[in-house]
């Protein structure tokens, strides 16, 4: 107390000058033409009050108030604000000028308590001579007396200063008991009152009235109570001023407790959704922001509740247009947008802003409209669409490389090669007499490497057209297509005293002429890489691979194939199992085996291109399996 009468008789002239510009303010005609309304008087009873430990002077000034304004009556809610002001202005120079915690908090419940003094002698001084004033409060207390409600008024700052009977009932509250500043939020015990004051009390800020549940708890016994509750702020009547708070609870009927469980079913799924979801009222005032959306935006949902979106989730220059939608939508219950993905630019608590998509719906509560809006950060998805655009155009770059690449392969390098294979045809047929042992092998030597030279550049422009030159898909008969190359390799099969044994083969979506290619190469290969001195045997068999549960007519779309060519060649050892599939690799040294080493570098980029893989099987010894997986329908990529 010491410390609190030391800060009045400092800062009288302070505290008075904060308390004139607040009354100055604010609209209360009754109250600003009497003295003991004035800022001065007000304080000076405060004051008093303090100094003398006593009532006495607050139960004065109300006499004199009253006698001020006689015979009108004044409105209780002008007193109430002006007393709510006198309360803010001393509680802000307590919190300025008091260092230590236990002296501030003695001094600020010192203060409550002296505000309390104030409105009981404001209410207990109305006079019996003024019939209509008499009335009016006898039966607005007569109601909210007999009322089985819980009803309870709060300062603005959420300090209790009146409990009617049935509210003390239902928390276990004596007659005779003094509301203690503290005690508010113990009639609902701690996670009640931390969803009121989560939700509620946001919300009431934004738009004036709350209605939803909660829970009382009895302060005996612990015992809670489901009961339905509305928070509003009191305004008198033409003014935009609130003087209290009010807080009325109602136990649930059956219909309420079902309609209770229900919203909580609700709010449920908003909090376990991944998507934010954002409710506003009919006002354009929010009123449910989930956990995604706290998440996703970066605002406390505390700080959201009862802004407007257009504050708080768009840039500046596209929260107008928002603004306007909302407003519009909410005035006509319907709109070209409603029920549609739309694509907008959010923006975070940073500053950030970022793509999302929003889709907003319109529904009735209560006989008004709500307008919920489901958000999807889309960012990931944005840099993705980026990055598949970069690679289409890197791919495109490729391809047109490619093609370059083609033409010099056709044209520039393919015309210098002719001219070295057609003057050494020459040299070898009129000067061949003439030459020495030395001259005719050079001669030899410089024609085998220019038709090495030349299959070089035949192999990389098959390798390079497999994208570039591929015909469109179309229906093949697999089965067809070996048996054409096995006939085209008859010649090498009876020179090797082979066979070749085609099982069933599957009818797939394909290019006819790259599978041609594909089964060329591999059977080629086998017959090439037989063992010395034993016949090559070359087997290939396909199917379709059906996914668990998808064996069903009609369904070839979701349905593989898996075509294998094995043979009982020399084998290849497991470490060049990748390395195969290179351009250029060769596991053998040219006088053995010929080849180039593109051949598997063209079937693994075929394979590719259907959108299928192709693998090895086999190790150093006998036999070599290759294993292909292509899909029996090709999805419309296009020729690429």
């Amino acid at each position: 107390m010491d410390d609190l009468l030391v800060l009045l008789g400092m800062q009288q002239e302070e505290i008075t000058q904060v308390l004139r510009g607040k009354l100055n303010r604010t609209h209360c005609p009754t109250l600003a033409r009497t003295e003991s309304g004035r800022a001065e008087a007000l304080y000076d009873t405060l004051r008093q009050c303090c100094s003398q430990d006593s009532g006495a002077p607050a139960t004065e000034w109300a006499r004199k108030l009253r006698a001020e304004v006689a015979p009108d009556p004044i409105p209780p809610t002008e007193v109430l604000t002006a007393l709510n002001f006198l309360e803010w202005a001393v509680r802000l120079h307590v919190v300025r000028s008091i260092q230590q915690r236990r002296p501030m908090l003695t001094a600020m419940e010192t203060i409550a308590g002296v505000i309390d003094i104030f409105r009981r002698a404001f209410f207990e001084s109305r006079p019996t001579d003024t019939e209509a004033e008499s009335h009016l409060w006898e039966d607005l207390a007569g109601y909210v007396e007999a009322s089985g409600a819980f009803v309870c008024l709060a300062t603005l700052q959420g300090r209790p200063f009146y409990l009617n009977p049935a509210g003390r009932r239902m928390v276990g509250l004596d007659e005779d008991v003094e509301l203690e500043p503290a005690t508010f939020h113990r009639f609902h015990g701690e996670h009640a009152w931390e969803a009121l004051r989560l939700r509620a009390v946001p919300a009431v800020k934004g738009s004036v009235r709350w209605e939803g549940s909660s829970r009382l708890q009895h302060l005996t016994t612990g015992e809670q109570v489901d009961v339905v509750s509305t928070m509003l702020l009191v305004r008198r009547p033409g003014s935009d001023k609130s003087s209290c708070l009010a807080l009325v609870h109602r136990p649930l009927s059956a219909l309420e407790e079902t309609l209770s469980e229900t919203e909580a079913r609700k709010h449920a799924i908003l909090e376990s959704s991944l998507d934010p979801i954002i409710t506003i009222d009919q006002e354009g005032v929010i009123t449910e922001f989930n956990r995604a959306a706290a998440a996703t935006f970066g605002h406390p949902r505390e700080k959201v509740i009862g802004t407007r979106p257009s504050e708080v989730l768009f840039p500046p220059e596209a929260s107008a247009g928002q603004k306007n939608r909302i407003e519009r939508y909410l005035d006509v219950g319907e709109g070209s947008l409603l029920g549609q993905r739309v694509e907008v630019t959010a923006v975070r608590a940073s500053g950030e802003t970022f793509p999302a998509e929003m889709a907003m719906t319109i529904s009735q509560e209560c006989g008004a409209p709500v307008m919920t809006f489901f958000v999807r950060d889309i960012s990931e998805r944005k840099k993705a669409e980026r990055d598949q655009q970069r690679y289409a155009a890197e791919l495109e770059r490729s391809n047109r490389e490619l093609e370059q690449f083609a033409y010099v392969a056709s044209h520039d390098l393919q015309e210098p090669l002719r001219k070295i294979r057609t003057f050494g045809d020459r040299l070898e047929v009129k000067c061949g007499e003439s030459l020495d042992d030395v001259g005719r092998q050079c001669v030899a030597r410089m024609q085998d490497a220019a038709g090495r030279m030349q299959q070089l550049i035949d192999g990389l422009l098959t390798l390079s057209r497999v994208t570039t030159r591929g015909q469109e898909f179309a229906p093949v008969d697999l089965s067809e297509v070996v048996q054409e190359v096995v006939g085209d390799l008859e010649v090498q099969i009876e020179k090797l005293e082979g066979r070749v044994d085609v099982g069933k083969l599957p009818r797939i979506e394909a290019d006819r002429l790259q599978m041609r290619q594909l089964f060329q190469n591999l059977i080629g290969n086998a017959l090439k890489f037989h063992r010395h001195g034993e016949p090559p045997i070359v087997t290939v068999e396909g199917r379709f691979l059906h996914r668990p549960g998808e064996r069903t007519p009609g369904k070839t779309h979701t349905e593989q194939c898996r075509l294998t060519i094995a043979d009982n060649g020399i084998g290849i050892e497991e470490r060049h199992r990748q390395r195969i599939f290179d351009v250029f690799q060769r596991l053998h040294p040219r006088d053995i085996y010929e080849g180039t080493g593109v051949g598997l570098a063209i079937c693994r980029k075929i394979v590719d291109r259907h959108g299928g893989k192709i693998s090895v099987h086999g190790r150093s010894g006998p036999g070599t399996k290759f294993e292909i997986i292509l899909p029996a329908i090709q999805r419309k990529r296009g020729i690429s």
